[in-house]
């Protein structure tokens, strides 16, 4: 099984749950949209309670077929306290069961594939990691190390469930996604 194949059975079996970013971004609790973007992308949030009720997964997911990656995304528009930590954790490990579920593949044949984490957070909530960042350097080293910087103590997943893991503010998503995926966000209209 390939990205291609992956893609396609995605886009045989959820079609009805084919989303816009700023429906997928939404914040349900404050009805606050955290990227509003019309491009489409498969809401995963959606699709798992398809197949079980109480898994709470990453928000999207979407392939990248030059680069062999299953992207899973996810939007937080809260502040990231260390108390979350778990919960963000368990939405990992609930998204690899249902992806798991989903292809029907042998473990080996799962654990192949590689995986890449987008952790999209509202910059106004999270002004302590805007400090952080400040705290790396001068301004030309950080524009540099930038895209490599990973916040909220996330890189220790990388070893473990990501081949790559990247944790932009929301005013940095369209610029990343263009960057890495080729990608280009369209902004919503009001």
């Amino acid at each position: 099984m390939t990205i291609s194949d992956i893609k396609k059975l995605f886009e045989d079996k959820f079609s009805k749950h084919f989303d816009k970013l700023s429906v997928i971004s939404e914040d349900s609790t404050n009805h606050i949209i955290l990227c509003n973007f019309t491009n489409k992308f498969f809401n995963f949030d959606k699709i798992a309670k398809q197949y079980h009720p109480s898994w709470a997964t990453t928000d999207m997911i979407f392939f990248d077929l030059e680069r062999e990656y299953i992207v899973f995304v996810e939007y937080k528009n809260s502040e990231i306290k260390s108390n979350y930590k778990p919960k963000i954790k368990q939405k990992f490990l609930d998204s690899f069961a249902l992806l798991y579920k989903i292809l029907g593949i042998e473990k080996d044949n799962f654990w192949h594939f590689k995986t890449y984490l987008l952790f999209v957070t509202s910059k106004e909530k999270n002004k302590n990691q805007v400090k952080y960042k400040s705290y790396m350097g001068s301004e030309e080293i950080l524009n540099i190390l930038e895209s490599d910087v990973i916040l909220y103590g996330l890189e220790r997943y990388r070893a473990w469930y990501f081949d790559e893991i990247k944790t932009p503010f929301c005013d940095e998503f369209p610029k990343l996604m263009e960057n890495e995926f080729k990608i280009q966000l369209k902004a919503e209209l009001a």
